[in-house]
């Protein structure tokens, strides 16, 4: 484990809000300058990356089944960021993914002629981007990925920078390879929120240990100024999901393994999995972020 101090502000003064193991592995803590909330002390950096690295026979498995299922059914969500983007540049051009998983997202956007390429560690994930969607994708990370200074008109990051141990330097790095004017499209969940004022350590996106990072949305805009943009608007959006994904949801909120038991079991009897909703807690924020001209 290592101590950090803040990513945002580099100070060391801190509040405790959750003791280790009550809302996930890792103590979370509060700046008491900037207010930015992150897991510290956390799994050293070399750690933290071999617990999000997966397994690449997992592409394969069951249980990957269905994360492909809940990235090809949350596509449609992206419609609005399309639709922003198109307008911003009728011509189209070149749109890199960090994180960019099985390609889902990446060939929504080709099929409307953008031209894509990904960023992504998982090197089965890369395989199956290329062979299911013709996609190109890096199997690195971004700060190793080697992409040249101003050469990407739009880069998009969705729920990923919780899960980095330098979230300002990827700033950075994003802010190095867009050109001029460009824009970085970036999500993550929300912690300024009535959600998370009443669900507190039982929040969901709280509980999973790869989250070290957890931002609202004035030190989300900090983060984005701080690093050299401009943010050009926030939305709060929702998340399209099977009932059997959001009766999983809530036996992660209960942190009680009888209960996850029980709705697992009730989600398999009904067939769940073929129910389909759209909600929307405001408990996700996607900034639009622009690289000044």
């Amino acid at each position: 484990m290592q101590y950090i101090r803040c990513n945002l502000c580099s100070n060391d003064d801190y509040t405790i809000l959750f003791e280790p193991g009550v809302a996930q592995i890792s103590q979370i803590v509060q700046c008491n300058c900037c207010n930015l909330m992150y897991a510290n002390p956390r799994a050293k950096d070399a750690d933290h990356v071999g617990i999000e690295t997966w397994n690449p026979d997992w592409v394969l498995s069951n249980p990957n089944r269905q994360k492909l299922e809940k990235e090809s059914l949350q596509v449609k969500d992206y419609e609005s960021t399309k639709k922003f983007l198109n307008e911003y540049y009728p011509q189209k051009g070149k749109l890199l993914e960090i994180g960019s998983s099985f390609g889902y997202l990446l060939n929504f956007f080709k099929k409307d002629e953008w031209h894509v390429m990904g960023v992504e560690p998982n090197l089965g994930a890369c395989k199956y981007a290329e062979s299911n969607f013709g996609i190109k994708a890096i199997p690195s990370i971004l700060e190793k990925a080697e992409i040249s200074d101003k050469s990407v008109d739009v880069v998009l990051m969705m729920h990923v920078i919780e899960h980095l141990p330098n979230p300002s330097m990827t700033f950075k790095e994003v802010y190095r390879l867009l050109k001029p004017g460009g824009i970085f499209v970036v999500e993550t969940p929300r912690y300024d929120t009535l959600v998370f004022k009443l669900l507190g350590k039982r929040e969901r996106s709280l509980s999973c240990n790869g989250h070290i990072y957890f931002f609202t949305s004035q030190t989300l805009e900090k983060m984005a100024t701080q690093t050299g943009f401009t943010m050009l608007k926030l939305d709060y959006v929702g998340r399209s999901l099977t009932l059997d994904r959001l009766f999983y949801n809530f036996g992660v909120m209960s942190k009680n393994k009888l209960i996850k038991d029980k709705l697992n079991d009730f989600s398999k009897k009904f067939n769940l999995n073929q129910v389909r909703i759209y909600i929307n807690a405001r408990d996700m924020q996607r900034a639009y972020l622009m690289k000044p001209a």
